[in-house]
């Protein structure tokens, strides 16, 4: 089943969108950029998908600056190998949750462990193709994104601050996006946890009616 609402923000091109986001963050002093991480993993038949504000920046149609690049594969240390070659400059950060790579104080490419949680294990297969100035990048469709902004935003132990920040890019591929797989956000609601379909449906549809979500 789909969810079709009659409006977007404006018609907008995904690869130019991310590529926006890419010279906002050179604006803000950060090189390390989606299409030459990806020109390098695919050169090295890595599978990666990104995610994080410049996954967010193709969906939202109002693309933002962001420090850092976070993608999801599922062979993290092969990636963290292949990207620390390529970037020798950066120091490497082994968490839990991620592989950093970090430019002196600042992260410059997070890698998610897939294993960390069964949501970042299923989208990994919720992914969709952009052709980026030649290059494939690989970005979450639209339902798998915002299970992931809302298991951020609604997450306690997250900084007040920053949930919000994942409220709004939520609320930005929401109102962007015409059809939603209500089915696919169900099942990806509940694997947040058990009965957060309502509360993610609920979200999406406060976010197309400019109501407040209360998180």
């Amino acid at each position: 089943m789909t969810l079709t609402f009659p409006d977007s923000r404006r018609a907008s091109s995904p690869a130019a969108d991310l590529l926006i986001g890419e010279r906002l963050a050179v604006m803000h002093g950060r090189n390390i950029l989606p299409v030459e991480i990806f020109r390098i993993l695919n050169a090295a038949k890595l599978k990666a998908v990104l995610v994080g504000a410049h996954a967010v920046n193709a969906h939202s149609g109002d693309p933002r600056t962001t420090v850092d690049v976070d993608i999801l594969g599922d062979k993290p240390k092969r990636l963290a190998a292949v990207l620390s070659a390529a970037y020798p400059m950066l120091t490497v950060e082994e968490h839990p949750v991620v592989i950093r790579l970090k430019d002196a104080e600042h992260e410059a490419i997070d890698i998610i462990r897939p294993e960390s949680s069964k949501l970042f294990k299923r989208v990994l297969k919720l992914s969709q193709v952009l052709l980026v100035e030649g290059v494939e990048i690989a970005i979450p469709k639209a339902e798998a994104l915002l299970a992931m902004k809302f298991s951020s935003m609604i997450s306690v132990g997250r900084q007040l601050r920053d949930r919000y920040v994942d409220a709004g890019d939520f609320v930005a591929v929401a109102q962007q996006t015409k059809r939603l797989d209500q089915s696919l956000l169900a099942e990806l609601g509940e694997i947040v946890y058990v009965g957060g379909s309502k509360e993610l449906l609920q979200h999406i549809a406060n976010a197309k009616d400019e109501k407040r979500l209360d998180i």
